[in-house]
């Protein structure tokens, strides 16, 4: 007969449209999800703060995993410029700020098996300080970053300050001008079909560690964030606020901070990630917003990029 556990594989395969070429493959993956559908419900079970579920990546592999991340931190260093003045009020995280539903944020974007996540973290950053600044809402390409920008290595990882820094000394192209394939190619910048009007002029590096801080910066435009995406705990994420420290600190991802507001008493940023939407809460999740290096890191990297 049987086992529960294999009836809910059948029922998962079909959901997610998996096949499996041999039966040694399918048993392998059985395994992996077993053993996390298992943690799933434990962890569920414990507290009510956030749900985690089965999605695509239940059957992945670490291996096969760790090829959806790929922030590095930047082995040559870019002079941060100093931040604007600004004296305008900072909503709290009850009033919140949502920059989603604001018209700021393209439509989630889906990096597929290339570590090209830090490509994503900053197009999403220019387009919200472009369309806040500018009133128009343009989606970046993030394969001109992946092919082209010599400090960072492509799908195999890199950085949002090293992308910022690439545009200070290059025009920026539209998504439709170079389409995103997720695999590293020849750079094909093509001057002449960028933005002329679309001038990067810095980047400037938000105050580390400090809820405040990615508070008073998000409250101006999204933000370009780093975070640990290497547990269960995020990969599973379906709704509510994380607010579990074993998603880590070590930060391998690179996503948009694109809000924040307060749910069920826990005050949270609201984090878009370019795994497509079958992912997370329609490619969105909630991270809690506590004091110190946050809840996956996601205070430890907040950068963004200044247009002229």
């Amino acid at each position: 007969p049987m086992t529960d556990a294999e009836f809910q594989f059948i029922n998962y395969v079909a959901k997610f449209g998996k096949s499996y070429a041999t039966v040694e493959e399918y048993n392998a993956r059985l395994a992996i999800f077993v053993q996390k559908n298992a943690e799933i419900n434990r962890i569920n079970a414990e507290q009510s703060s956030f749900k985690l579920g089965l999605n695509k990546f239940t059957d992945y592999t670490d291996a096969e995993y760790k090829k959806l991340l790929g922030y590095k931190p930047a082995t040559t260093t870019v002079e941060a410029s100093e931040a604007p003045a600004t004296n305008q009020s900072v909503p709290s995280f009850a009033t919140g700020v949502n920059w989603v539903t604001g018209g700021a944020v393209t439509p989630v974007k889906d990096q597929g098996q290339c570590g090209s996540c830090w490509t994503f973290s900053s197009t999403g950053a220019l387009e919200g300080a472009w369309e806040i600044q500018k009133g128009e809402l343009l989606s970046f390409s993030e394969s001109q970053l992946v092919d082209c920008v010599k400090t960072c290595f492509g799908c195999g990882g890199g950085n949002q300050t090293l992308a910022f820094h690439y545009w200070t000394n290059h025009l920026v192209e539209s998504e439709a001008a170079y389409p995103y394939v997720p695999v590293s190619n020849t750079c094909a910048y093509n001057a002449a079909a960028a933005y002329q009007n679309i001038i990067v002029t810095g980047h400037v590096a938000v105050t580390v560690d400090s809820v405040s801080a990615l508070q008073a910066a998000v409250a101006q435009q999204p933000i370009a964030v780093s975070i640990e995406a290497d547990t269960l705990v995020f990969q599973s994420y379906t709704s509510g606020v994380l607010n579990s420290t074993a998603c880590g600190t070590t930060l391998d991802h690179a996503v948009l901070a694109a809000g924040y507001g307060t749910e069920n008493g826990q005050d949270y940023w609201l984090v878009k990630n370019s795994w497509g939407t079958s992912w997370g809460d329609q490619g969105y999740i909630k991270i809690a917003a506590v004091d110190g290096q946050g809840i996956c890191g996601v205070q430890m990297a907040p950068v963004y990029p200044l247009i002229a």
